[in-house]
């Protein structure tokens, strides 16, 4: 299940370019009942290249449904938020619980980490700190905490584990996105920058050109394997959004 509909991305690519009705060139109501979910095939055909999104993959989203397995050593931890949750990851290394974001309700995180590594040293990645990812960072009081203030390309090592910092900004501002390499296949924690089918909606009609350049300069340059791990839906790659993904 994608986390945003045809008429979600309608809407953010109105929003982060300023469009309405009017500069659109039709009908405001027509528009109204398309953006509230009504599927206007021949509106959409109309507005989609006036917002520099695809239109036919944007038409196709209702049957767009990646079917990723993540990789045995990701474990990913979905808690109640919106329509389809938040999520946060776990890597674990021979000697270290790598933990990306925390979601709204850590228990079961907290659980399999006492379980499977109480000993290991923890290290908290936030992407961005909008509520919902770092609503728990109190529930880890021994870990180590890296905000979302680390440099664009600085490389961290943890063990058999190196992660790269992206800036993805746009969304929020700072946001980082963590490349790991030295797992059974390359993984990328986005935060909101990008999600299967959409990207993360931005506030302002500055965030949003920086939010695609982001996306296409430090995501979509990642190996068309990689797997891309979003803070809301499922877990998508590198190349199904280049395929998919109405923005691209």
């Amino acid at each position: 299940m994608l986390e945003d509909d045809f008429n979600d991305v309608l809407s953010k690519a109105i929003r982060g370019l300023g469009a309405n009705a009017t500069s659109l060139g039709v009908d405001q109501d027509r528009l109204r009942r398309c953006l509230s979910g009504n599927l206007d095939t021949e509106l959409i055909r109309t507005i989609a290249p006036q917002l520099s999104l695809n239109t036919e993959k944007l038409l196709a989203l209702a049957s767009y449904d990646p079917q990723v397995t993540i990789p045995a050593n990701l474990k990913m931890f979905t808690s109640p938020f919106g329509h389809l949750g938040v999520n946060a990851y776990v890597v674990e290394t021979t000697h270290y619980i790598l933990i990306f974001d925390t979601g709204t309700d850590a228990a079961k995180m907290i659980r399999y980490i006492t379980l499977h590594a109480p000993a290991k040293t923890q290290h908290i990645f936030i992407t961005h700190e909008h509520p919902d990812h770092i609503e728990c960072l109190a529930d880890f009081p021994q870990a180590q905490i890296h905000h979302p203030t680390l440099q664009h390309g600085e490389k961290l090592k943890y063990d058999d584990i190196s992660i790269t910092v992206l800036d993805v900004a746009g969304h929020a501002d700072p946001a980082i996105a963590y490349h790991l390499e030295g797992l059974e296949s390359d993984i990328c924690i986005v935060g909101d920058a990008i999600f299967a089918g959409s990207i993360g909606g931005c506030k302002t009609l500055a965030s949003y050109p920086i939010a695609l350049k982001n996306i296409r300069e430090h995501l979509l340059t990642l190996p068309d394997a990689t797997y891309l791990c979003s803070g809301h839906g499922g877990v998508t790659t590198v190349a199904l959004e280049k395929a998919n993904n109405p923005f691209l």
